[in-house]
């Protein structure tokens, strides 16, 4: 037996209606948190340096440390670089995305991961939120395998998101491929 269209279209409602119910759930977790540890981790993205940011970094977990470290050193040096940290991934908190990079001229994703055939799943959730905004948005590959990325490679990234070149693996040992 086979199902049909019509079951399909229901299911995939159903899904996104619970991705919906999820996104409340998320929030008022991360409020019950902060109330009980005081850091509220309610928002769904959280932004670092990006009131004036040109250009902005977005990535996900453990690299956003190192890019955070990153960005104070270009701040220092007087550029205007900002990050926004995504929490989760699903669902995507694309208004919210919208609306902490309004201004931003120049987008550089930070992507772990690699959607074959796609880019980055990240990347191609960033530029769908931001498209129609004026930003140009870069999506890099990095660290795949569990590659160190250091701030050299984010400040290198910025480099040449601000260049307009982007779309890209970065770091990447093409000596094996």
């Amino acid at each position: 037996m086979y199902a049909t269209p019509e079951y399909y279209m229901e299911f995939r409602y159903e899904i996104d209606r619970a991705l919906q119910r999820a996104r409340q759930s998320f929030i008022k977790a991360g409020r019950e948190f902060g109330e009980q540890f005081g850091r509220d981790y309610s928002a769904l993205v959280e932004g670092y340096r990006l009131e004036d940011a040109d250009t902005a970094l977005v990535a996900m977990g453990s690299i956003c440390g190192t890019a955070k470290d990153a960005i104070d050193e270009m701040r220092d040096a007087g550029r205007k670089v900002g990050l926004l940290k995504i929490r989760t991934y699903r669902p995507f908190p694309a208004q919210e995305i919208a609306d902490a990079l309004k201004g931003v001229s120049t987008v550089a994703v930070l992507d772990k991961n690699i959607s074959l055939g796609n880019g980055g799943a990240v990347g191609t959730e960033v530029k769908s939120a931001l498209y129609g905004s004026g930003a140009a948005v870069y999506d890099y590959i990095i660290a795949l395998g569990g590659r160190d990325v250091r701030k050299r490679d984010i400040a290198a990234v910025v480099d040449l998101a601000e260049k307009g070149k982007g779309d890209m693996f970065y770091g990447l040992r093409t000596e094996v491929l």
